[in-house]
């Protein structure tokens, strides 16, 4: 079996010498700018075209978004015409809401899903009797206790619809009072959601005086301004109404 036999260091030196004198690849610089501008101009292809696809995305939710607006004013104004004391006050109470939150809280005035809640605040009502949501004359005691279910009515209808959700405090608490002696629950103050407390005073301020009337039988004789929130009220009281009954400020802009 043969022995293995150091390498001296003169012929190690030799070798690495020789392996250094080994020619390299001559790297071809046109062939690489090439890819390069290959490899630039696919990139540039695939951002356009993704560009294109989120433009073409944000134009079906913008389309979608306008659907799901258009339904929902539609059940709201079928909701509305089963009440006769209500009927053709939403769209005064939804632009009240919108110009209110503009003064109290802007953010709340640009979301659209607030502004559902504003037009689906009466939903609840789909659950109330006709003989006691139609009924002329003041409601009895019994009959006020039903009606008070339909803002806890309403939350329970939205509940399953994962995009309303936000508009659902609208719909539960827009009846509650600043002293605590509203309904359903009996929030106090600011307990209540601020967009429940602006919708309140929207609603308020939007409902001829006769429905007002009519519909306070059975109930407290405290003025119905007063058992609003200070701030909304305030705010509010800057907006009047044009002659087609829609709000308009009627502070200076000097």
């Amino acid at each position: 079996m043969g022995q293995l036999r150091p390498v001296p260091s003169g012929e190690r030196a030799a070798t690495v010498l020789s392996m250094d004198e080994q020619e390299l690849p001559v790297l071809d610089e046109a062939g690489v700018r090439d890819q390069l501008l290959a490899f630039a101009r696919d990139l540039n292809r695939i951002y356009h075209k993704e560009r294109a696809r989120a433009e073409e995305l944000e134009h079906t939710l913008h389309e979608l978004e306008e659907s799901y607006f258009a339904t929902v004013k539609t059940l709201a104004f079928v909701v509305e015409a089963r009440d006769a004391h209500t009927r053709s006050h939403l769209s005064r109470a939804h632009d009240y809401a919108v110009a209110l939150a503009q003064r109290v809280q802007p953010e709340l005035a640009d979301d659209r899903v607030f502004r559902y809640g504003f037009l689906l605040h009466d939903i609840g009502k789909v659950g109330i009797p006709d003989h006691i949501l139609r009924k002329p004359s003041p409601l009895t005691r019994e009959e006020w206790e039903v009606m008070q279910t339909h803002p806890i009515l309403g939350g329970q209808m939205l509940g399953p619809i994962r995009f309303l959700q936000r508009a659902i405090p609208i719909v539960e608490c827009h009846h509650e009072r600043w002293d605590g002696k509203g309904y359903p629950r009996g929030l106090k103050g600011e307990e209540i959601p601020l967009a429940a407390r602006i919708f309140s005073v929207a609603l308020f301020r939007s409902m001829k005086p006769s429905t007002r009337s009519l519909r306070r039988a059975a109930r407290s004789s405290t003025r119905p301004s007063q058992n609003r929130s200070p701030r909304c009220a305030a705010s509010g009281a800057g907006l009047g109404r044009s002659r087609t009954g829609r709000p308009t400020s009627t502070e200076s802009r000097g």
